[in-house]
Order: C-alpha cells, then sequence, then structure tokens
C-alpha cells in the first residue's frame, strides 16, 4: 500500500481532554519522518479543510468518534481513516495507546490494507442524513410501542409494532442491531439488515436485503386517543422527529469510508476477542 507520510489527527476532546495521547501520536509522526495537523472535535468544515492533502486520517477516540467522522468525512473520498481506541470494546479503532509506534511503523511503510466499508442514507422530508452504522426509527416514548409500515421497492412489506426498528450496515452489526437479536455479518459484506426493536410479537426475526433494495418506514396511529410520536436515529447521534404520516426512505449512500486494518485475525476472532464466547 501507499506509504503514509502525512496525517489529519481527529481528536475526542473527552477522551483526550489534556492532549496527552494527541502529542504522544505528534511525536511517533515526527519520529518516523512524517508531518501531522491536529482537529479537536468533528467540525465537518474544520475536518474538510485540514484533511486536504494528507495521507491518512488517525482518530483519537472510540467507535463513536470515528462513527461521527464518519459522517463528518461524507464527502472527502479517498482519505483512509486508522483508529487509536481510548473507549471500550473497540471494533473499528483496533490500535491501543500502547501500540502507536507500531502503527506509525507499518503506516509510513505502508504495510496495512484498507477495507472499504458501505454506508446507508436516509431521507425524511427534505433532509437526507448519512450513516455508517445503522438508521433507526425508534419510540419517543419510553412507556409505549410504535407502528411502522415497511415498503421495500415500493411495494407493501410488512406492518410491525414495535420499540423501533434498525436499518443497519454490516459495520454496525456488531452495535445495536446485535443488541436487539440481530445476527454479525462480515463488515465488507454488501447488504442491509433490519432488526425489530423488541416487537410485540413472538415471530419477528431480522431480514437481510440486498444493497440495491429501498426501504421505506412509515409511522402509523397506534392509538386515537394518544400522540403517536418517535424519532429518527442516525448512528445514534443525529435524531429527528417523526409523527404520524412521516415517513423515511433508507438505502444505500454513494459514500463509502474506508477503514485501514493492521490486525491479520479473521472477523470472527475479533468478534469472538471482543464479545467473548
Amino acid at each position: 500500500m501507499k506509504e503514509c507520510k502525512n496525517f489529519l489527527l481527529v481528536v475526542n476532546e473527552v477522551k483526550d481532554a489534556d492532549l496527552k495521547y494527541s502529542h504522544m501520536t505528534e511525536e511517533s509522526i515526527k519520529k518516523h519522518g512524517g508531518t501531522s495537523s491536529l482537529v479537536v472535535g468533528l467540525d465537518p468544515e474544520k475536518i474538510k479543510n485540514a484533511a486536504s492533502g494528507v495521507d491518512a486520517v488517525i482518530v483519537l477516540g472510540g467507535d463513536g468518534t470515528i462513527l461521527g467522522l464518519a459522517r463528518a468525512m461524507v464527502e472527502i473520498q479517498g482519505v483512509p481513516v486508522i483508529g487509536i481506541n481510548l473507549g471500550t470494546v473497540g471494533f473499528m479503532a483496533e490500535v491501543v495507546v500502547s501500540e502507536i509506534d507500531m502503527m506509525l511503523d507499518r503506516l509510513t511503510k505502508g504495510d496495512y490494507w484498507l477495507e472499504e466499508r458501505m454506508m446507508i442514507c436516509g431521507k425524511a422530508g427534505d433532509k437526507t442524513y448519512h450513516a455508517l452504522n445503522d438508521i433507526v426509527v425508534a419510540r419517543e416514548d419510553a412507556l409505549r410501542i410504535i407502528a411502522v409500515k415497511i415498503y421495500v421497492n415500493g411495494d407493501y412489506f410488512d406492518t410491525t409494532e414495535a420499540d423501533g426498528i434498525i436499518i443497519s450496515t454490516p459495520t454496525g452489526s456488531t452495535g445495536y442491531n446485535l443488541s436487539a437479536g440481530g445476527p454479525i455479518v462480515k463488515p465488507d459484506a454488501k447488504l442491509l439488515l433490519m432488526t425489530p426493536i423488541s416487537p410485540y410479537s413472538m415471530s419477528r426475526r431480522s431480514i437481510v436485503f440486498g444493497m440495491d433494495d429501498k426501504i421505506r418506514l412509515e409511522l402509523l396511529e397506534k392509538r386515537k386517543d394518544i400522540e403517536n410520536k418517535a424519532i429518527i436515529a442516525y448512528d445514534g447521534a443525529i435524531s429527528i422527529p417523526m409523527k404520524v404520516g412521516d415517513t423515511v426512505d433508507i438505502g444505500v449512500s454513494e459514500h463509502t469510508f474506508s477503514i485501514i486494518r493492521l490486525d491479520k485475525s479473521s472477523v470472527y476472532d475479533i468478534i469472538r476477542r471482543k464479545i467473548g464466547g
């Protein structure tokens, strides 16, 4: 692979409040003959300006920071990302602090490979947002389930009563989808997963769709004597209110997210190590 010499560091200001690990990474970059710039936070405009001409982006935070960066970089294609895990599980942020020097040694030598991860987008009204993990329609009221009508490629598919519905990418299969009982799939697979959240049924299961399928979720009126409300959440960060009759159209985004990989372990071995079993 290409030898990386110019880096952008994007830092989670909560996970690295005193920039201790950021400065450690900058020193290692200098030691390996590279240059770097630093952005604190996930401001899309700052990241877009700073990413011009860099060979790679190094994220200091956790998987949540990487998800935020994927949305911030949605119009910046061709710049790969690697994460230093300052969080918990770290499926995407595979490097730990003790491995920073090793990481820079390999990146500057071109000793790595890339995984292109598909993203999804959801349009509600005149607003479109992108997500790397999932788009979720979920109840706003903590004590009431919602009813959602599902269309696939313009045709009626099903109506589900549940706490919500998750539309997940393969990358997101180990996130909320997994917690809701959905399957784990290889992160570089090309498909969509639909998993109900606590469905009011004994027979509801996850469903796998192709990457060309278009899914529409419509919020239905469940009871006339109460207000039926929900939210549309993109990667658990952006939340859009949803009322009866509102829809969100979900499909594969034209944008992808490029992740640098160093670990040669199979995805199944990584999953076993991260979540046990």
